[in-house]
């Protein structure tokens, strides 16, 4: 009996010393090995979402092979998640100086513009596509740059080459479309917002642009059809709603108009257009007192909004409150409303 136990000890030492031989192989990894170990992981951080873990393992893999250039550059894209900017920028421009890549002079860029620095997230956004002429997100958001600046003509010309690199880049469809819009070309806007849908039908607020620039157009029956597709999508979405009742208003449906400014200002209460748009329901259903009072409450959140000066004014006008209509005409062309000047023309001098 004792030597089949001293057998057996034997044995589990033996089993022993193998487990252990395992594991030191496994520290025989290079240090190059190590730091693509430690980089594949912060990889999975990063799609997770974890950008601090992220940020981790990328300083860890540095630490093991500091040239790793990709590491650098992933880094400075957690840090940008992490809303590190100035983190961020060193590590781009330190990835930039060892290898320059288009991902990493775009890095630069998005730092620059959430830092409202345009011109230096424009230069590098040149120099990332300069170095690859397909990469739609660089001529994206130099294209959102040029609108921001109101340089429409431009943004539609980057919006063209985002598009042309990446044919389902539903986003820039539907800023193009608002582009266009701004630009004067309503048919072009439209055919737009319907790609950015096609491309991505769960886009709401592309639905609502359809919906805005079919009502311009003068369909409201198809912005309606727009209109409910967004909020189907988005149940809260005020401005739809808003939208939705104006397009109502247009074609006479005043119940449907009002039921939707009310919704609309049960989610945002302190809404101005859609209390402005209910004064306008009601002035159409002639309860000019209800007109005066959604005006009144409008302009007690925001004393500028010139438009309600000029409800308030055609509702106290049809209460033979003249003196009342002039001043409310004349205070919305004091703040820059031509319409003021021509309902208090004749009546008012």
């Amino acid at each position: 009996m004792k030597k089949v136990f001293i057998t057996l000890l034997v044995l589990a030492s033996n089993i022993l010393l193998n487990a252990q031989d395992t594991v030191k192989v496994k520290t025989n990894l290079t240090p190059e090995q190590q730091a693509e170990t430690a980089y594949n992981m912060a990889l999975e951080m990063m799609g997770k979402k974890q950008y601090s873990a992220a940020i981790d393992n990328f300083t860890q893999a540095l630490s093991l092979n500091p040239g790793f250039v990709l590491a650098l550059v992933n880094r400075g894209f957690a840090e940008y998640e992490s809303k590190k900017n100035t983190d961020a920028i060193h590590d781009f421009s330190q990835a930039n100086v060892l290898k320059p890549s288009a991902d990493g002079y775009f890095g630069e860029a998005e730092c620059f513009y959430t830092m409202n620095k345009r011109d230096s997230a424009t230069q590098y956004l040149t120099k990332a596509v300069a170095l690859d002429n397909k990469y739609a997100k660089a001529f994206y958001l130099r294209a959102q740059i040029k609108f921001e600046a109101k340089d429409y003509k431009e943004a539609i010309d980057d919006y063209d080459k985002a598009i042309a690199a990446k044919p389902d880049y539903a986003y820039a469809y539907n800023d193009r479309g608002s582009a266009k819009k701004q630009n004067g070309d309503a048919t072009g806007a439209i055919a737009d917002y319907e790609k950015a849908v096609q491309n991505d039908n769960k886009m709401f607020f592309a639905y609502n642009n359809l919906g805005s620039a079919k009502r311009d157009k003068g369909d409201n029956t198809g912005a309606i059809e727009a209109y409910n597709k967004a909020i189907a999508l988005k149940a809260d979405y005020y401005l739809a709603l808003n939208n939705r009742g104006s397009a109502k208003l247009n074609k006479g449906e005043i119940a449907g108009a009002i039921n939707d400014f009310e919704a609309a200002l049960e989610i945002k209460k302190d809404y101005v257009l859609a209390m402005n748009n209910m004064a306008s329901a009601y002035i159409k259903k002639k309860d000019f007192k209800s007109a005066v009072d959604w005006c009144t409450k409008a302009l007690f959140i925001d004393e500028n909004a010139a438009a309600c000066y000029i409800n308030r004014g055609i509702a106290k006008q049809m209460l033979k409150d003249e003196e009342g209509a002039c001043a409310d005409w004349k205070q919305a062309t004091t703040l820059g409303m031509a319409l003021g000047k021509s309902y208090s023309g004749g009546l008012c001098d």
